[in-house]
């Protein structure tokens, strides 16, 4: 056993550290006759360990009053020992020196034991004092350097948990300076700390106005797995829930009672497995109905019945009710509407009694109903019109929503869900500006804070955060979803009996029925999923039950249908349009006449097996607006701020953000849908031509229509043509000249050249000297022309970005 694993602190049973020396030398003093060792060993063993005990101390950090007084004790034993073996044998004398010396010691050593938690306390405290000091002067010098902002005071710096940060308090100077006004300086200052990626410098404001909170991040603890705890209590959909954990240790909380949620998270970013927490921890509440849309397969609900409906490892499902088509979910969210106008009138009395302010009380027999919702980017918009209306309708009655998607735009989220989502979520992202509709006025987020995938940005608008904040969210794996689904199934509630008997609750009890089949296709079903099917009666598909639903015509007294009235487009809340059931009846009874007309009395008309379900017509979709425009400008084009008023002036209200639509013109020009104009200072996007060239017989690979010529990365080709425009009119081969002229890098701009040696315009490179022009001036047109065709540039394109087109192109 090595030195540093010896034990030299003191033992239960001796009350002082003393002891151990004068049990030492009283024993080699009274074997002394026998044995006749010389005072030098006496000399050699105490002074020995005297060293041993205070390197031992050093260790400890033992402080130096009790340093002191335990190797001065283990000296004067020693001493006294060395003497006591050159004099002995010892007279009375002797015996008695030794005594009260060790007497002395005695009460020194322990009067030195009892203080020294309390010496070892004060002395960490002086030392994090020091440091924070230090801490809080280095941050008053950094605001000044780097934020501009002069006369700040440090008030304290609170230490983390294991050291892996700190909290600063600031006093900001007099004259107006509040925490909005470091918007944006936390990557600053994380950069003038020089912290790694993961860590990060975030700003919160303080106890008032004029004082602001900075926390900072000094060891990466986001890049590193934390799993999801095997904690599987209740938990009440009342209160808020914890999903993951912020870098400073304390818990990410999400809500879903009073408010609705917004998780984005683009491929790989670990949206799935966030989506997989949320679950389980809603799993955990007694209270809480779980409901689950996803047409693109079911996906975000399947590891959650696959224990229940396959392998017979859960005695319930965990998700109640499966929406995998777009029918399914029109279906369940109709019923959700009808649910929450039943309960406002249905439980009056019970929120009267229970005194909650018009808010339902929730509990296992009454459960709150979470609508999550993935992929809402592939829901046609009459879904997302009756989620808005969820979103509006369903706080007081505890009928909330969860929309997931892979992009911050407003064709995934619309403004309803926005407004209405006080929870939001943004996982890790490669382009901070994808956030920026997420969290408006919060643009600066910088994607080095949550690197990782399974990290991100939670913020709560009511109850805080309130500014996206840094986190990672708690890691779920199958086998551990299994646990969950086996230890909460019981505890899963039923729906209340007054939501059960609205309208649409009659074909509540068919939904496993018409999932399952298509859920498990070809596998086989645990007894009790075989049962929910078996008991369900006639299969009935979810368009034939929303259009069996249709009301017959209302008759007038004289025994005829009145005429119906002029219906609006789309739904009419969760009803549906007029002109929709009138459709249906029209299909289930082929003789009736065409509306307006007087027709026969109609008897009860029988219950459709099959009849097709219209959709309502489609309103403006602002994308479609916007192409619709930038086509219409022809060579004109638009700057994205054009474009936004031009799109304002026809939808108003429902306008998109003006980053919103910069991103369409961005990813039109991306797709090769339209040609970015760098020559002004903004750039201006114009619609391609709609023909692109014929590739000629003789031309290399590629089908008629596709370009031969394979850019290298970052190069597009208005960029090339522009170079080709440049370089051959002013016969100066310089990548500096294309640098400033172009507006682009250095690198760049060689790359650019290179590309232009291969198709000889321009010869190799020869130094720093500019390279020779291999194209003279007068055959110009012909050399853009040759690549512009083989770059799949049309003639039109040609002139919408400002080179002609040659002879040969206009004759052809």
């Amino acid at each position: 056993m090595s030195m540093r694993h010896w034990d030299w602190s003191l033992p239960s049973g001796h009350p002082a550290f003393l002891g151990y020396a004068s049990e030492t030398a009283a024993s080699m003093v009274m074997l002394a006759p026998i044995t006749g060792l010389p005072w030098q060993a006496a000399a050699i063993t105490l002074t020995g360990a005297a060293a041993a005990g205070a390197v031992h101390d050093l260790r400890r950090g033992t402080t130096a009053g009790t340093l002191t007084t335990r190797a001065v004790s283990w000296v004067t034993a020693a001493g006294w020992a060395s003497w006591a073996l050159a004099s002995a044998p010892l007279t009375a004398t002797g015996w008695a020196s030794g005594l009260g010396l060790a007497a002395v010691g005695l009460a020194a050593n322990a009067g030195a034991t009892r203080s020294e938690p309390t010496r070892s306390e004060r002395k960490m405290l002086l030392k994090l004092r020091r440091e924070s000091v230090g801490i809080l002067r280095d941050w008053e010098d950094r605001l000044a350097r780097v934020a501009r902002i002069e006369g700040c005071s440090g008030v304290d710096v609170k230490h983390w948990p294991g050291k892996v940060g700190y909290t600063v308090e600031i006093d900001l100077p007099a004259g107006g300076t509040t925490a909005d006004d470091l918007n944006g300086y936390g990557g600053k200052f994380a950069a003038d700390l020089r912290l790694a990626d993961g860590c990060g410098v975030e700003i919160f404001p303080g106890a008032n106005r004029g004082t602001i909170l900075i926390e900072v991040t000094l060891q990466d603890v986001i890049s590193k797995d934390i799993e999801y705890p095997e904690d599987f209590s209740e938990l009440t959909l009342t209160e808020r829930f914890p999903f993951g954990q912020y870098r400073n240790g304390e818990m990410a909380l999400g809500s879903l009672c009073n408010d609705c949620g917004i998780l984005i998270g683009e491929t790989d970013a670990g949206k799935t497995n966030t989506l997989r927490v949320v679950t389980a921890q809603l799993a955990r509440m007694p209270d809480a109905l779980i409901w689950a849309i996803d047409i693109t397969g079911g996906g975000v609900a399947l590891p959650w019945i696959t224990p229940w409906a396959t392998e017979g490892t859960a005695s319930a499902p965990i998700v109640d009710w499966i929406a995998h088509t777009e029918d399914e979910a029109r279906l369940m969210l109709r019923m959700a509407g009808e649910i929450i106008a039943a309960r406002k009138a249905g439980y009056q009395k019970l929120m009267r009694e229970k005194k909650t302010d018009n808010k339902l009380p929730i509990d296992h027999d009454i459960p709150g109903i979470v609508i999550i919702t993935d992929e809402t980017a592939s829901l046609p918009f009459d879904v997302k019109e009756m989620l808005d209306k969820v979103a509006e309708e369903g706080r007081a009655m505890r009928v909330r929503n969860l929309v997931c998607g892979l992009r911050a735009t407003q064709d995934v989220v619309t403004a309803t869900m926005k407004i209405q989502a006080k929870w939001r979520v943004g996982m890790t992202v490669s382009d901070a500006e994808e956030l920026a509709y997420l969290f408006p006025g919060y643009i600066k987020i910088d994607p080095k804070d949550a690197p990782v995938a399974g990290s991100g940005w939670n913020m709560h608008t009511r109850l805080g955060p309130k500014k996206p904040t840094a986190m990672k969210v708690w890691r779920l794996v199958d086998e551990l979803t299994d646990k969950v689904c086996a230890a909460t199934a019981a505890r899963r509630p039923r729906l209340d009996q007054l939501s059960a008997d609205v309208e649409s609750g009659a074909f509540y009890p068919q939904r496993w029925a018409r999932t399952l089949p298509d859920l498990y296709k070809g596998q086989t079903l645990t007894e009790s999923a075989q049962h929910a099917i078996d008991n369900a009666g006639q299969i009935i598909d979810a368009s034939t039950l929303l259009a069996s639903a249709a009301p017959a015509p209302a008759q007038n007294p004289a025994g005829t249908a009145t005429p119906a009235d002029p219906a609006p487009n789309g739904y009419e809340g969760f009803g549906g349009a007029a002109e929709l059931f009138a459709a249906v009846d029209a299909s289930l009874n082929p003789g009736s006449a065409p509306a307006g007309a007087a027709v026969a009395p109609a008897g009860p008309a029988p219950i459709p097996v099959t009849a097709p379900l219209p959709r309502p017509t489609r309103p403006v979709d602002p994308r479609e607006k916007g192409w619709e425009l930038l086509v219409a400008a022809g060579t004109t084009g638009y700057k994205p701020k054009e474009l936004h008023e031009a799109l304002k002036q026809q939808l108003g209200e429902g306008t998109p953000a003006p980053r919103t639509v910069s991103g369409w013109l961005v990813n039109w020009a991306a797709d090769n849908k339209a040609v970015k104009d760098d020559t002004g200072q903004y750039p201006r996007y114009i619609a391609r031509d709609a023909q692109a060239p014929a590739t000629p017989d003789d031309a290399v690979g590629g089908a008629p229509g596709e370009p031969r010529l394979v850019l290298p990365e970052g190069l597009d080709d208005v960029l090339v043509l522009h170079a080709v425009e440049l370089v051959v009119s002013t016969q100066f081969g310089s990548a500096s000249m294309l640098q400033r002229k172009l507006r682009i890098g250095f690198a760049l701009a060689e790359t650019l050249l290179d590309f232009l040696h291969q198709q000889d315009v321009v010869g190799p490179a020869d130094g720093s000297h500019a390279r020779a022009v291999l194209v003279a001036d007068g055959d110009q047109e012909e050399v853009i022309a040759k690549l512009a065709h083989e770059l799949g540039v049309t003639p039109g394109d040609l002139s919408t970005i400002g080179l002609m087109a040659t002879a040969s192109q206009n004759k052809e």
